[in-house]
């Protein structure tokens, strides 16, 4: 009689073999596997990077831009500020115009400065001395101011153009 343990045996061998083998044959196709998630993962990384250096590059010609946009129109606003004083102070029409110096002075100061406002009505206007002995304003002092008041609007403006141009470059808004 044959025993069935050498067959057995054969059998054992043979599965841990099989085992084995799958094991390691699993192994290779999962480190293709790993290789290949990375690879995938390194172009994702390499595209996301030239993606970011390409908006960064679109947003500093997109600044670029509005900060020469912003000059043209500050250079033009002066230009056309100067003009404007000139010919006014040129009028024949210079007669004063009835606003004292502390009333010119506040409206100087709340040019300067926005939180420049005079004292509520319940108590005296603080005036300096110069503004109370200046006799008044002319037309061309007062045209002046509103010139200066439309030059400082204007440029404004220009600033938030410029920031909304490079916002739309660079945000796509």
């Amino acid at each position: 009689m044959i025993t069935p343990w050498p067959l057995l045996a054969v059998a054992v061998i043979c599965a841990a073999s099989g085992f084995a083998a799958g094991h390691a044959l699993k192994g290779r196709f999962a480190s293709a596997e790993i290789a290949r998630i990375e690879a995938a993962h390194a172009a994702e990384r390499q595209a996301a990077a030239e993606d970011a250096a390409r908006r960064l590059a679109a947003a500093q010609d997109a600044e670029r831009a509005a900060v020469h946009a912003l000059q043209a129109t500050k250079n033009r606003l002066t230009d056309t500020q100067r003009r404007l004083k000139e010919t006014l102070y040129g009028l024949p029409t210079a007669d004063r115009c009835g606003l004292s110096g502390p009333a010119r002075g506040l409206l100087n100061a709340t040019i300067a400065d926005a939180s420049a406002v005079p004292a509520p009505a319940g108590e005296p206007a603080h005036t300096d001395a110069a503004a109370s002995a200046d006799p008044g304003a002319t037309e061309a002092d007062i045209a002046g101011w509103a010139a200066d008041a439309i030059a400082l609007y204007g440029e404004c403006r220009a600033r938030i153009d410029a920031i909304r141009q490079w916002d739309e470059v660079t945000h796509g808004r």
